[in-house]
Formats: structure tokens, sequence, C-alpha cells
């Protein structure tokens, strides 16, 4: 009959057996564990075109539009965040969410983006188009230029200095330059406001002509003022897009040349002058004298021809 000990052996290598076999799994278990916290591979995204210009954009004129391709060139599928816009000039452009915002893109799928641009001065503006997936962000440069025709006088005010009333007055040209950085032109040129019966537009060739950038027209006013003082009127000049250029006009009207005295003259003239009645009397009795004495002549004329002198 077998003894204790020689019983209790093959449970003793029953359990170290089964110990290999658990430690076994657990090490297999474990392996897929550490293979899945490994880092992925990162996404790889990429915008289609990565840099556009919109170029020169007429403000106050409404927008340009432009459409981007958010591309997945990598081999991971990853969820796309909201495109945004950013960098200092952000203010004028920006961005619809559009299909991309929380999709999904397999790797060679692509989602679209549309940008806006609208500027508010006429300077150039930068910015960028910003996708961010987890902690990696992918842009796309965005520049424009906002565009204005500036119309800016050579003189304002311009002073047309003192002239006598009935006079032919004082005439200044003045020249109106487009210091703008678009072509841009004026439809209407007129004299408003204050003492607008003294100032006259004799010419101008800035109406009706398209402006462009550092080139100037001329506009010729006449100051002939209606009466005695200080005299101030306002040169609108109306552009198509912009508002009017104003242009301030001043003179002084002074007192008219008086009547001749009679004692700066001499001779007949200054008998005129000093008996006025008298020498209308005396014009009249000479008149009928010329005329009685023409009629005279012509009658002795028509009877020398009946009965000719022989």
């Amino acid at each position: 009959m077998p003894s204790l000990r020689q019983k209790s052996k093959p449970a003793r290598t029953t359990f170290i057996l089964l110990g290999f076999v658990a430690a076994l799994l657990l090490t297999m278990a474990i392996r897929p564990v550490a293979s899945l916290a490994e880092p992925a591979e990162p996404p790889q995204l990429v915008f289609e075109p990565d840099h556009y210009d919109f170029g020169l954009q007429p403000l106050n004129w409404g927008s340009r539009e432009a459409w981007f391709q958010l591309r997945n060139v990598g081999t991971e599928t990853f969820q796309v965040g909201s495109p945004e816009i950013a960098g200092p000039g952000q203010e004028a452009f920006w961005a619809d969410n559009g299909p991309c915002y929380g999709s999904y893109l397999n790797p060679g799928e692509s989602c679209s983006v549309r940008v806006y641009f609208g500027p508010h001065d006429a300077v150039e503006y930068s910015a960028q188009l910003k996708v961010n997936v987890d902690s990696y962000s992918f842009t796309a440069d965005l520049t424009g230029t906002g565009g204005r025709a500036s119309f800016v006088p050579s003189s304002s005010p311009t002073d047309f200095g003192v002239a006598k009333v009935g006079s032919a007055g004082t005439t200044r040209e003045i020249a109106i330059a487009n210091t703008g950085n678009m072509p841009g032109g004026v439809f209407i040129a007129v004299i408003a406001g204050g003492a607008i019966g003294s100032f006259q537009i004799l010419d101008e060739n800035c109406t009706g002509v398209e402006l462009l950038p550092a080139m100037t027209c001329t506009v010729q006013v006449r100051f002939q003022p209606a009466s005695e003082g200080v005299k101030k009127a306002m040169l609108g000049l109306f552009g198509e897009s912009e508002g009017p250029t104003p242009i301030v006009l001043t003179g002084v009207g002074s007192a008219p040349d008086p009547d001749l005295p009679a004692d700066s003259v001499s001779g007949p003239l200054a008998a005129a002058v000093a008996h006025p009645k008298a020498h209308r009397r005396k014009f009249r009795r000479g008149k009928r004298l010329r005329k009685r004495h023409h009629k005279r002549s012509a009658h002795a004329g028509a009877r020398n021809s009946v009965f000719p002198v022989r």
C-alpha cells in the first residue's frame, strides 16, 4: 500500500503545471494590451491649395470667396474639427463649417471648406485657415488687399483772395488726384452750400472719366462776388463708390469802383458831368438840327434831279 508521501507527488506536479499554464496565458493576455498602448500614427492632412491670394477687393462691394480641399494623406482615419481663421488679419476673412466640420476622413478622402474675403480698409490682409485634429493643426495661408479710389484736392480750402463786386473776378484751377489703389470715377461736380452765387465752375475734366491711381484731373472755378464781405462755399465731387470729396472755397468781396468825379475830367466831358441836364438838352437840340438839315439836303437833291442845274 503506497505511503502518504507517494500519493502527494502527482498532485504537486499538477499544481506546478497549472501554475505554468496560468503564467503563459497571463503573458499572452498582456501582450495585446501592450500593443494597443503603443502610439498611433499622427494625422497627416493637407489643404489644397495651401495658399490663396484673393487679390484686390473693393470696399463696400460684398465679398470674394474661394474653396479649399482638406485631404487625408495618411494611413489612419481621423475626425476633423471646426475650420477657423487665425492671424493678424483674421477680421477680413471668415469660413463656412460646411461638410468638413466633425467628419471622419479615411485615407485618401477629402472635404471642402469655403472661405470669404471682405476687407474693411484699403490695406493688405494676411491670415490662416486652420483645422485641428486632436493636438495637431493644419493650415493654409490667406492674403488679400482692400481696394478703394480716393480723390484728394491739391488745396482745400482754396482761397481766391479779394475781388471787387461787379468785376471779372478771380479764377483758380484745382487739381484732383486719385491717391487710392484702384481706379475710380466722379459722376458730378457741384457748388453747394454758402455763397453759391459767388462761385462758378467754368470748366472741368473730372466727371465721366475713370481716374487711375496716381492720375489727376482739374476743375476751373471762378470767384465773382455778388456782394461785399467774406464768401464761403463748397465744391463737392461725388464718386461712383465713395462719398463726396468736399473742397472749401473762400474769398472776399470788396466794394465796387466808385462813380467818376467831375473834377477828374476836363473839356466838354467835364461840362457834361457838371451839368447833365443842360448837356442832354443841348444834345437833343443838336439832334433836331441835324435831322432838319438832312431833310433839306434830300429835298434839294430831288429837285435838282428833276430840274437839272445848267
